[in-house]
């Protein structure tokens, strides 16, 4: 039911238009996609059916991912933890007067990288995201650092838990900055 009140949103004007690009032509069957008639008579010409693409030797190969890339670099002990989060912070540090992006950053950062580099020098298993440093956005809950959603009425809120992916993120080594 439709609210006489406040007028829907699917009926505002879009103050930026979406352009959709055309799709292929062999996408597109004069023929019904449904009907009582014999399949067989709703057969697709040779011009209609997508030819497959061939792989060649010059296609570029898949990007490797960053976060296995950090793992691998600090297991094979070419980077440390405290080296990786120090070289976050120090970046951090240049860009935050002018960006303004967080407004709480976690002290327990380097600590948190020392226990990485401790458990890699005594061989532990260490998580997938172990040294990975993520940014997390103040209204998701996290129970070591202050969660505001940007609003001075929850001013010094902290969260007695963890959101579920700050969860997941910290259960798989990574470290959180918060945002």
């Amino acid at each position: 039911m439709l609210s006489t009140v406040q007028t829907p949103r699917f009926l505002l004007p879009c103050r930026f238009p979406l352009h959709f690009p055309p799709k292929p032509r062999h996408l597109h069957t004069s023929k019904p996609l449904f009907s009582s008639q014999p399949v067989s008579q709703h057969t697709l010409t040779d011009q209609s059916q997508p030819q497959p693409q061939t792989v060649t030797q010059s296609s570029p190969s898949p990007p490797q991912s960053q976060i296995l890339t950090i793992r691998n670099s600090l297991l094979s002990r070419n980077l440390t933890a405290v080296e990786l989060a120090e070289s976050y912070l120090t970046r951090l540090k240049l860009t935050e007067p002018q960006i303004h992006s967080f407004l709480h950053i976690s002290e327990s950062v380097l600590r948190e990288a020392e226990d990485i580099d401790r458990k890699i020098e005594r061989s532990e298993e260490v998580g997938i995201m172990a040294g990975v440093l993520v940014g997390v956005k103040d209204n998701i809950c996290t129970a070591d650092m202050p969660s505001t959603a940007g609003s001075r009425i929850l001013e010094g809120y902290r969260p007695a838990f963890d959101a579920t992916a700050v969860r997941r993120v910290r259960d798989c080594g990574g470290f959180l900055l918060e945002d």
